[in-house]
């Protein structure tokens, strides 16, 4: 019989100028890319793997930061099974809007939210103004203590060091697949409600 093959979403989220697309793009290529103009809008890949001993294509859409993003952010929501959420360790803005990003989620997604939350440019040695680990180890146990998702899995990434980037890729892969399942399983069984409201709010 002909293995079936599935076809999983994972969305890349974050303010611009975090390194989402030099994530991207070095999943897809293997190598960083030096001076990558900004992206002015969604795009995507699909790369064949093995997950869980599964046969799947794990589509990865990019985007460009909140600004554009907010006027088709309904139909690129749609369909997802996984979420990886992007932060600059040295920028607190792009740490703070975590919870913007996360309420964005929240209104568009059912039931425990997949997600993995990525910290860029680790590359670069922390100074006094960098977000400290313990803020966001604090952060994921706020998320966790609301339900929102079981663990948060944290990477630090460095796409110029090649730094996690596949590890993060792998997990996300991994919790998309098992979302997949779940979500195939309930509408089979049941209609799926509209979600809760729920609000994140800004990180402490």
């Amino acid at each position: 019989m002909k293995e079936e093959k599935t076809m999983l979403k994972i969305i890349t989220l974050g303010d611009s100028n975090v390194g989402k697309t030099s994530l991207f793009y070095h999943y897809v290529n293997g190598e960083y890319r030096y001076n990558r103009p900004p992206s002015i809008g969604p795009d995507y890949f699909i790369k064949e793997l093995k997950v869980e001993n599964k046969h799947v294509f794990l589509m990865v859409w990019d985007t460009c930061g909140q600004e554009r993003f907010q006027a088709f952010s309904p139909p690129y929501f749609r369909g997802a099974n996984c979420y990886t959420l992007c932060f600059d360790i040295h920028n607190e803005e792009s740490f703070i809007n975590l919870g913007k990003w996360m309420d964005e989620i929240i209104k568009y997604c059912y039931g425990n939210i997949p997600f993995v939350l990525v910290g860029t440019k680790s590359d670069i040695p922390r100074t006094d103004k960098s977000i400290s680990k313990a803020r966001i180890e604090q952060w994921c146990k706020n998320i966790e203590d609301q339900g929102i998702i079981d663990k948060v899995h944290y990477f630090e990434t460095s796409a110029k060091l090649s730094q996690n980037v596949t590890e993060l890729y792998n997990v996300a892969a991994k919790l998309a697949l098992e979302h997949y399942s779940i979500v195939k399983y309930i509408s089979i069984i049941r209609p799926i409600g509209p979600p809760e409201e729920v609000k994140v709010g800004t990180c402490c």
